[in-house]
């Protein structure tokens, strides 16, 4: 079964308290299914593993909320995922250059998300990678999903330069 780390649901659910206000999201939530709501508890413990039908639940919740403004909404969210992720115990991921960080992919996608898909990584050049993913049977992507996770990517290389002095490119 696909599951997903706790701390990427926190960092998405924070994302959306910030952006629409807690209560707003909580009268959302009460109008989800009662299945996806049982999926989504109180709050989310960073180094637990849930079930993707967490991951999907949350798209719900944030399709009730979004206007057509949020056009970027999934990539922010994958952002938001990285800092959540990047910033505490998970800081010893981050590596001290984008290319490095790049060859570490398929590491930190393992200890983020299992059972859901293999990544492969090519560096092209000092300035671009390519980032390939192949998803198995039980892990359901859709475009959202894919946006939120380049989003994710970007934002692990946005820390590796913010931690380096150097100012990032995107």
């Amino acid at each position: 079964m696909a599951e997903v780390k706790g701390v990427l649901l926190n960092g998405w659910a924070q994302l959306l308290d910030r952006r629409y206000g807690t209560e707003r999201v909580a009268d959302a939530k009460g109008k989800l299914s009662p299945e996806d709501r049982m999926v989504l508890p109180l709050i989310f413990l960073d180094s637990n593993w849930y079930s993707f039908d967490a991951l999907y639940a949350m798209r719900k919740l944030t399709r009730s909320l979004a206007t057509r403004d949020d056009r970027n909404l999934s990539i922010e969210i994958g952002r938001s995922m990285a800092r959540q992720a990047f910033k505490g115990a998970y800081r010893m991921m981050l590596m001290k250059d984008p290319i490095s960080q790049v060859g570490k992919f398929s590491q930190i996608t393992e200890f983020f998300f299992r059972e859901a898909r293999t990544l492969e990584t090519k560096v092209v050049s000092d300035h671009s990678c390519l980032v390939r993913y192949r998803y198995h049977s039980n892990a359901m992507p859709n475009r959202g999903f894919c946006q939120s996770l380049s989003g994710f990517w970007s934002g692990g290389i946005r820390n590796v330069w913010g931690s380096s002095g150097q100012s990032c490119p995107f």
